[in-house]
């Protein structure tokens, strides 16, 4: 197990320069060799650096030994399974039932812990060869950097998150820091605290706000806004004095003064713009030709739509695109899931956008700024014009922009965006499993009657980390 955290895990890198991307996909040298004299100038820097991006896209292999783009069995499906989105047609995986437990856990639930510390660990091993590095120009490395500590932020958010007492900033229950690049000496660490670990964070995306660019060459490379939405998405979750005023300064800069818009249709930005759409704001590029995603959806229909989430869109437009009833080879009558997919349910063939995945759009800066004025008593007409305004775009029926209408209190209309949250960001990033846990936990149980305990909200610790670096398990577990 320990070979697992010394590597750097191959680097899966775009053979690219600063300006342009060729299409080729290559295995970046070995552990040795990055942990050198890799970095000697500009060029080479950035090809390291799409290393760590592609760790963030979770790149690596189908059981075909095919070259994929894995982040959907994570941010999608993973976390749209514990929000009660999602369900595996191949039977009871103990996510969606939470049957998980600390020793018998899935590979889903160990699958976060090592894919987060995978960034982490190609992000620390970039930093620390690219400061030395006397060939690179100080304007592209002081960029470079701030898109590696964007990352790594994100790595470490996605892992106190899911495995941190997150909402107790008093909590010794952090997660493991691991800001250098990691060695036989200092694989074996301690559990900080989550105040240390906020604190981490927040410092990695400060850099990254003062240094990234407000639009970088692609779509698939980090900028400035994104570095504010996660900074928001963080201290929404955290929660502590002060943090909702942040929040609502952080996304009505984005909204205000950012690059990027509302698209006039959801429905347009998964199945006809794509990566075009105004208000796509990171996005993770596939391979050429890739079909993993478009495979586990369509033809094998792995995970399926859930009665829940039906209930949710039964008076919504989404519910004629994000999923489809359809009689499937594999498993009968599903609720296939289609909010990727724009062709025939039953004689598939793949389409254009089937593949994409997306990290940040812009519609949960209008949520999270609309969550934090209803939660820092600020005016609910305010916060439902921010609500209405994705929820419009999205398809929301009649029905629904009703029950916003007539939220009068901060708890009945952070309902109403908890709500739309689990709508709009069903099977994509996350953000509807994190939205979830921050209702009130009578109403996470309602909304998800699978989740009995409050303990389960925050995953155990894998015993594979465990068995080598005896850290504090998780309560509960």
């Amino acid at each position: 197990m320990k070979n697992n955290y010394i590597k750097l895990f191959a680097l899966v890198v775009l053979s690219a320069g600063l300006g342009a991307c060729k299409k080729e996909l290559n295995v970046f040298p070995t552990t040795t060799e990055v942990d050198g004299n890799v970095i000697t100038d500009q060029n080479s820097a950035r090809v390291v650096l799409n290393g760590v991006y592609y760790r963030f896209a979770d790149a690596g292999f189908d059981r075909n030994k095919v070259p994929s783009i894995k982040w959907t069995d994570l941010n999608e499906d993973f976390a749209s399974e514990l929000s009660g989105g999602l369900v595996n047609s191949g039977g009871d995986d103990q996510v969606y039932t939470f049957e998980f437990t600390a020793t018998n856990n899935t590979y889903q639930a160990d699958g976060i812990w090592n894919y987060g510390y995978g960034i982490v660990n190609a992000a620390n091993g970039f930093i620390k060869n690219v400061v030395p590095a006397s060939g690179v120009p100080a304007a592209a490395k002081t960029e470079m950097l701030a898109e590696a500590k964007f990352l790594r932020a994100y790595a470490n958010s996605e892992l106190l998150l899911y495995y941190g007492q997150y909402n107790d900033p008093s909590s010794n229950y952090g997660i493991i820091l691991r800001n250098e690049f990691l060695t036989a000496d200092n694989i074996n660490l301690p559990r900080s605290t989550v105040a240390a670990t906020y604190t981490s964070i927040l410092s990695d995306l400060d850099t990254a706000i003062a240094g990234m660019p407000a639009q970088n060459t692609a779509i698939y490379y980090a900028n400035t806004s994104d570095a504010k939405l996660l900074k928001a998405r963080v201290l929404m979750n955290r929660g502590a004095a002060g943090d909702y005023a942040q929040v609502i300064t952080l996304t009505n800069d984005i909204i205000t003064n950012g690059p990027f818009k509302l698209d006039d249709s959801l429905k347009n930005v998964f199945l006809t713009e794509g990566f075009s759409s105004p208000e796509v704001m990171l996005a993770v590029q596939p391979y050429p030709n890739e079909t993993y995603k478009f495979l586990y959806n369509q033809l094998y229909n792995q995970y399926i739509v859930s009665d829940s989430l039906v209930s949710l869109l039964k008076n919504d437009g989404r519910n004629q695109w994000m999923y489809k009833s359809a009689n499937t080879p594999y498993n009968g009558l599903v609720n296939e899931l289609t909010k990727y997919y724009s062709g025939d349910p039953v004689n598939i063939v793949q389409t254009p956008l089937s593949e994409d995945c997306y990290a940040f759009r812009l519609s949960e800066a209008y949520l999270l700024e609309a969550e934090a004025i209803t939660l820092s008593g600020g005016s609910l007409s305010t916060a439902k014009t921010l609500l209405e305004a994705v929820m419009t775009r999205a398809g929301a029926g009649p029905q629904e922009l009703a029950a916003v209408a007539a939220a009068n209190t901060p708890a009945a209309l952070q309902l109403q965006v908890v709500e739309e949250d689990l709508r709009n960001f069903a099977f994509e990033n996350g953000v509807d499993w994190f939205a979830l846990r921050r209702l009130p936990f009578l109403l996470v149980q309602k909304l998800n009657p699978n989740i009995k305990l409050a303990s389960q909200l925050i995953l155990p610790i894998p015993y594979s980390e465990i068995s080598h670096n005896p850290v504090i398990q998780n309560p509960g577990y």
